[in-house]
């Protein structure tokens, strides 16, 4: 925490330059980040609506919330695995910590997700969602996907120097991750006998989190909540622990 507060500074110029980069030459600049969940979501209610809308209540509302966490974590991540080598260049020149351009990928893509939480809220007033006190609460399933990805994408990093052929593989991996989440259709259609494996996956309690939430104004139980916590400490820990055992040897293969 003292190295990281000691180059803060350096961190805060990343941002603004993977800020910048990524609305390069954008007509619409940010507007694209509101807008895409909600064109997302138009497509999705138009193909699923119809099939499930008796068993999920409020759908568009309902797949936005999975949608804007999983992308957010999809899109870091991903972006994580190649942020070593693309700066290769700069590290060769100036010793600095590799994590800050990880820590740079996340947090661009975090404001991202801020802003997405926009068209979510909109789309809930749209479908006629209840305002509640609860929406107060939205920064908590927030903070356990960031803390969650911040920890997949050190993880991810660290492998990205070494097997280069990992952002295809990751594709893959992404997409499955994408069909495991309840995210355009509800889990009650899952055999309840299987429904373990999708508890398995940290997605999933951080969605419904969300969903408790925004959508059904309940608080998410203890166990919901003591689990995702669980999640995302353990995968941060995992994280720190895979970065800082091969940085040393980034240099090598870069």
């Amino acid at each position: 925490m003292t190295e990281l507060m000691e180059y803060f500074s350096f961190l805060w110029e990343l941002l603004k330059r993977d800020l910048k980069k990524k609305y390069y030459k954008s007509v619409l600049g940010v507007v694209w980040t509101l807008l895409n969940p909600v064109l997302m979501m138009l497509v999705m209610t138009v193909i699923f609506s119809t099939l499930f809308r008796r068993s999920v209540e409020y759908y568009p509302a309902y797949y936005l919330c999975a949608y804007v966490l999983l992308n957010f974590n999809n899109t870091a991540t991903a972006q994580a695995l190649g942020c070593i080598p693309a700066n290769g260049n700069l590290l060769r020149k100036i010793h600095l910590p590799s994590y800050l351009f990880c820590l740079a990928t996340v947090g661009v893509n975090g404001f991202t997700l801020l802003l997405s939480i926009i068209p979510l809220l909109g789309v809930c007033l749209l479908v006629g969602v209840p305002v509640s006190w609860y929406w107060l609460l939205i920064p908590a399933p927030l903070l356990y996907t960031v803390i969650f990805t911040t920890g997949l994408s050190l993880l991810l990093a660290a492998v990205g120097v070494f097997f280069r052929d990992m952002a295809y593989l990751y594709g893959i991996v992404t997409t499955v991750w994408m069909y495991l989440t309840p995210m355009f259709y509800p889990v009650t259609i899952i055999p309840r006998p299987y429904r373990f494996l999708w508890e398995l996956n940290p997605m999933f309690h951080y969605t419904e989190i969300l969903r408790n939430l925004v959508l059904y104004q309940t608080m998410p139980s203890e166990r919901s909540l003591l689990i995702a916590g669980a999640y995302s400490l353990l995968t941060l820990a995992a994280g720190i622990h895979v970065f800082r055992s091969c940085q040393d040897r980034f240099y090598v293969h870069l």
